[in-house]
C-alpha cells in the first residue's frame, strides 16, 4: 500500500516498513532530509513528473529481519532458507510465504528490487503466513548467496535449464533454495552463485509449472529428505 505527505513517510521510514519512495521534481529541503536516510538504507528512489504529492511510498505491514538472523535461525535448526528473485506478482509472492511457512522453512529471503512488495494481495494469498515467517531484504542478492555459501549453505537453484531432476539431488542442511519470477526467472549473477541448478521433470504437454508451485514442490521434496535423513 502507499502513504503520502512528509509526515506519513517519515514515521513509515522510521519504523522500517518503506520499501520505495516516490518524489516529484520540486524537492524541499524537509524532503531531501527523508531522502539522505532512505539512500543509506539502500531504499529505491523514484522520480515522478508532476507528482502532485511531492513524496510519497510504498510501505509493507510487514516487519523484515537482517540476513544475518535469517542465516543464524537455519544455522540453528539446520533448516533451509527459501530465495524469490525476479518474483513480481503479488499472488506468487504470498503463495511463495505460505508454502514456507508451512514447510517450518527458517526463512524467505527477497531483493530490494525486482520484487513485489508485500501488500494486501501477497498477504491475503499467503493466508497470514507473512505475519509468521522471517523475512529479510538485501539490496545484492548474488553477495548475500556468497555469504551464506562460506557459512556451509549449499544453494539449490530451481529452473527449467537444470540437467538434473530435483529428486535425483542429494542434499543435507542447511540448504538455500532459489526460485526465479514469472518472465525473468533467475538472474544470471544469482544463478552463478549457485552450487546447482535443477529442474522438475513432467511428463505431460505443457514443458513449465507456475512458479509458487515449483517452490512448493522443491521445499517439500528437501523437507522429505532431511526427514529421512534424522531416521537414518
Amino acid at each position: 500500500m502507499k502513504v503520502y505527505g512528509y509526515n506519513a513517510v517519515s514515521e513509515a521510514l522510521k519504523a522500517e516498513k518503506v520499501s520505495k519512495i516516490y518524489v516529484s521534481s520540486e524537492i524541499s529541503e524537509k524532503i531531501k532530509k527523508i531522502l539522505e536516510k532512505a539512500k543509506k538504507k539502500r531504499i529505491p528512489i523514484y522520480k515522478v513528473e508532476d507528482f502532485r504529492e511531492k513524496i510519497a511510498a510504498e510501505v509493507s505491514p510487514v516487519s523484515f529481519v537482517d540476513l544475518d538472523h535469517l542465516i543464524q535461525r537455519a544455522l540453528n535448526q539446520n533448516n533451509f532458507i527459501l530465495i524469490l528473485d525476479n518474483v513480481t506478482d503479488q499472488r506468487n509472492l504470498g503463495a511463495c510465504l505460505r508454502s514456507a511457512e508451512f514447510f517450518g522453512a527458517a526463512g524467505v529471503l527477497i531483493p530490494k528490487r525486482r520484487v513485489a512488495s508485500i501488500e494486501e494481495g501477497a498477504i491475503k494469498t499467503s493466508a497470514g503466513a507473512v505475519f509468521h515467517i522471517p523475512i529479510a531484504r538485501e539490496e545484492n542478492l548474488a553477495s548475500a548467496i556468497k555469504k551464506m555459501k562460506k557459512m556451509g549453505f549449499f544453494v539449490l537453484a530451481l529452473d527449467l535449464d537444470g540437467k538434473s531432476d530435483l529428486s535425483e539431488v542429494d542434499v543435507s542442511p542447511p540448504i538455500a533454495l532459489v526460485i526465479g519470477g514469472e518472465d525473468k526467472g533467475i538472474s544470471l549473477p544469482v544463478k552463478s552463485q549457485c552450487d546447482e541448478v535443477v529442474k522438475i521433470k513432467g511428463f505431460g504437454k505443457v514443458d513449465s509449472l507456475n512458479l509458487a508451485v515449483v517452490a512448493g514442490i522443491a521445499m517439500y521434496e528437501v523437507v522429505k529428505k532431511m526427514v529421512m535423513r534424522k531416521h537414518i
